[in-house]
């Protein structure tokens, strides 16, 4: 099985740790001798599928993030303006663009 190297291999581990988390949740209470093993099957269970969700969409959410930096070049002049060494010569960002702090 190949993965896309953009999911790499958390997906897949953190499923299979979710799905197992889940199953023995729902199966383990049934073995106590508890009167509220049902509640507690069930609050188990709960607790994975949200906890998986919620990593899933806060994975997937970096995937594509649907916010951008967002800079108009009325602020990228002021950049170069004030920030000195921000840029070459030619236009390109120098590989020396960070500020010095004195």
């Amino acid at each position: 099985m190949v993965f896309n190297t953009t999911i790499g291999v958390a997906l897949p581990v953190m499923t299979a740790f979710w799905f197992v988390f889940g199953l023995l949740g729902g199966i383990i209470p049934c073995f106590t001798k508890s009167p509220n093993k049902s509640t507690i099957s069930i609050a188990l269970v709960t607790t994975a599928v949200c906890c998986y969700l919620f990593w899933l969409l806060c994975f997937l959410a970096q995937l594509n993030p649907l916010v951008s930096p967002d800079i108009s070049l009325e602020i990228v002049g002021h950049i170069r303006e004030f920030w000195p060494g921000s840029h070459s010569p030619d236009g390109s960002i120098a590989s020396g663009c960070y500020p010095t702090w004195n």
